[in-house]
């Protein structure tokens, strides 16, 4: 086989990647078990699951807690707390500690899905096969050190672990459904097999994650009824739909209808009254949100170490979000310049006749979820990540089709690369060593010499 068809060798970087991820996730590679903020709440959860409840704790879940009809619920998807269960009967001495070593393993999880994207990629592109190895090495640093991932990896509380085993399960799913396409006979079975089941988890992560994969299923079952495939519907269709059906039922058994977020019962009483004035969700909102997640947050130079500062800033729209400020504190375009540049080229290459319906049918799609996202009443640095299956498609995208132009871009990707991991590292070490609602380790780990008081 020619070398350039081999595609390039990740596993090295992905290694390397790998353990800094370890040392990230516990500060300094040895606090494994630390209680995160309301870390505690997943496993109270998956305890009540077990006893037939689908409540939880008020002393765990506390200010996140609903109350419908005397009885005490959390919005936040059941994985994470399904993850919770074989681990607490291995270890029940870890119980309330495990958002450290669960975010770890997200983080592996979507490391190592996108270097699989990645290759099957690179190994279609214009690059030579040494320039196929520093692209895709570059990518996969450009992943973990500018993207949201470090943020989540450094920080996995209640809010940021859901998302985290989302964004995960998404980009897994991706790379299934992308191989589902090249794939034949049994290989296409098993690919379409994992794409349901990784599309599964990511909606009962967190189901704005996961929705967008009910369509893209839907369109990978019409292509495999192009390909007289019928029997490939049931390994595509059946995780998933069970999926689907377990987690309307039990929003339904929490709630007593099927809205998977109702701030009605919650104990906010600033939030309900919002939520119930102006509505969870709008489209007014998205020009403003998009322009606070892509543009507005910046970070600010500063004289000591980590020399970026980045804070919350005022941002009140009073009849368009519930907070009078954002608590986005980087923007896309300075945390992920490197994959922002590469998806809008690959969003073009999208728009050309010659594409394949089904490319623009996922983007679509993928889409669809970041409209959803931009339309909330919130804005918040965690949201972001509801962004990137969309910016990672398209990305993936130009590296099969950039012909020329990836190659004239190979050293800008490079670049991109080099800058956005300086920037977003620095910005993330400075905003995890001042946020109190973290636990000390943390704090201490990212303050390297920062003065947090």
């Amino acid at each position: 086989m020619p070398e350039a068809s081999r595609g390039p060798n990740l596993l090295p970087v992905a290694i390397v990647l790998a353990l800094l991820l370890w040392v990230i996730a516990t500060t300094g590679g040895h606090e494994i078990f630390v209680n995160e903020v309301l870390g505690d709440a997943y496993d109270s959860q998956g305890e009540h699951f077990l006893r037939g409840d689908v409540g939880v704790d008020v002393a765990a879940s506390r200010w996140e807690t609903m109350m419908v009809n005397g009885k005490a619920r959390i919005y936040f998807g059941p994985f994470p707390a399904f993850a919770r269960m074989p681990l607490n009967y291995i270890y029940p001495d870890g119980r309330g500690a495990w958002s450290r070593f669960c975010g770890f393993c997200a983080g592996i999880l979507a490391l190592a899905a996108l270097a699989g994207l990645l290759q099957t990629a690179l190994r279609s592109s214009s690059l030579s096969a040494r320039w196929q190895n520093w692209v895709g090495s570059a990518c996969l640093v450009g992943f973990v050190f500018g993207s949201p991932l470090l943020f989540f990896v450094g920080s996995p509380t209640i809010y940021n672990e859901a998302i985290l085993w989302g964004f995960a399960w998404s980009v897994a799913a991706l790379y299934f459904a992308l191989r589902s396409r090249e794939a034949d006979g049994a290989a296409l079975t098993w690919s379409l097999l994992a794409f349901s089941c990784c599309a599964g988890a990511a909606l009962l992560s967190r189901a704005t994650f996961g929705a967008p994969f009910l369509l893209i299923a839907g369109l990978l079952g019409i292509q495999l009824f192009q390909r007289r495939r019928l029997r490939d519907l049931v390994p595509l269709l059946v995780p998933l739909a069970a999926a689907l059906v377990f987690y309307v039922i039990l929003t339904y058994a929490k709630f007593g209808h099927l809205s998977g977020m109702p701030l009605d019962y919650s104990i906010n009483q600033d939030q309900r009254n919002f939520a119930l004035k102006h509505g969870i969700f709008s489209i007014v909102r998205v020009p403003y949100s998009f322009a606070d997640y892509f543009f507005l947050r910046y970070p600010e130079p500063q004289h000591e170490f980590p020399f970026l500062r980045v804070v919350w800033r005022y941002f009140n729209h009073p009849n368009l979000y519930v907070m009078p400020f954002t608590e986005t504190h980087l923007s896309i375009i300075w945390s992920s310049s490197w994959l922002l540049v590469g998806a809008i080229i690959g969003l073009i290459l999208l728009g050309r006749e010659s594409t394949d319906v089904l490319d623009r049918g996922m983007a679509i799609s993928l889409l669809a979820q970041v409209i959803l996202i931009l339309s909330f009443m919130g804005l918040c640095q965690r949201y972001t990540a509801e962004i990137f299956p969309f910016l990672i498609f398209c990305f993936i995208i130009f590296l099969r089709k950039g012909g020329l132009v990836l190659v004239r871009m190979q050293y800008t990707i490079l670049g991109f690369v080099a800058l956005c991991t300086i920037i977003n590292t620095l910005s993330t070490a400075f905003w995890l060593a001042h946020d109190t609602n973290l636990p000390i380790e943390t704090r201490t780990f990212w303050k390297l010499g920062q003065n947090t008081n």
